[in-house]
């Protein structure tokens, strides 16, 4: 409602003219945001979801008492955080995985160097490497788009003639007994909000490319093991961009061999 709707009470009506206007000029060079209350509990202040750590992939763990063990990929995952590459375990080496750990979502955040912790690593290496995936012969560039998915390291990437349009993202693939299939597909047909009757569950963004099999996104983890039931999962970002670049008819090249959890 108006504020010239108002009714003024019998004794502001009579007020003098210069008392009015006073009044109204102070309200005028007061902000408003000096209106708000302060924040009075720190918590009340902080975001609702911490700083890298990606929505809808389960309860926090950056609390999680830090690994004293060795991980089996424990120089690899070295490497790529630059620690210096010994293959023991050391009260340095486990604060960094653990901080690179929470930054992309893999559970659980312990510091322990797993083989979870490695693809990650990998697909984050992949995605400032487009050079690399580009020499990649398993997936040489054509005239078109194409959808490069390597199940060893658990990523994939699309091109188009002879540059990466969609940089390197990390997938889930098929567990033990759903194998996600190898060779060379096409997109055989897209839904943009799937659901699976079968499994129970949302498939958004979703690509067939050999039966029921399809490229899809998923708010679960995508390092959660064992894997899918044969399809390829991605981040739901990932596979909205994905839908956004391909098209019915787009090859797929899938190849490699999903590691053990």
């Amino acid at each position: 409602m108006p504020a010239n709707n108002f009714l003024l009470s019998p004794r502001k009506a009579q007020l003098p003219a210069l008392t009015l206007l006073l009044l109204l000029a102070a309200t005028e060079v007061a902000p408003a945001q000096a209106l708000a209350p302060p924040v009075r509990d720190a918590a009340a202040a902080q975001p609702s979801a911490e700083p890298g750590r990606r929505t809808g992939e389960g309860p926090d763990r950056s609390a999680a008492p830090c690994s004293t063990r060795t991980g089996p990929q424990q120089r690899e995952v070295e490497k790529f955080l630059g620690r210096p590459v010994d293959g023991k375990q050391s009260p340095q080496d486990c604060a960094a995985i653990q901080q690179f750990q929470e930054q992309e979502g893999v559970l659980p955040a312990d510091g322990f160097a797993s083989p979870a912790t490695y693809r990650a690593l990998y697909a984050r290496w992949a995605a400032g490497h487009p050079e690399k995936l580009l020499a990649d012969k398993h997936c040489p560039p054509t005239q078109g788009r194409v959808a490069c998915l390597d199940l060893t390291h658990q990523v994939m990437w699309l091109l188009k003639r002879r540059k990466v349009v969609v940089r390197a993202v990390p997938i889930r693939s098929g567990a033990r007994g759903y194998e996600t299939r190898t060779g060379r597909f096409k997109i055989q047909r897209r839904v943009r909000d799937d659901y699976s009757t079968l499994y129970n569950q949302p498939m958004p963004f979703s690509q067939y490319f050999s039966g029921g099999q399809a490229l899809h996104g998923t708010s679960k983890n995508i390092y959660s093991p064992p894997g899918s039931h044969g399809c390829v999962n991605l981040r739901l970002e990932d596979a909205e961009r994905l839908w956004n670049w391909m098209r019915v008819g787009d090859p797929v090249r899938i190849w490699g061999r999903k590691p053990a959890t």
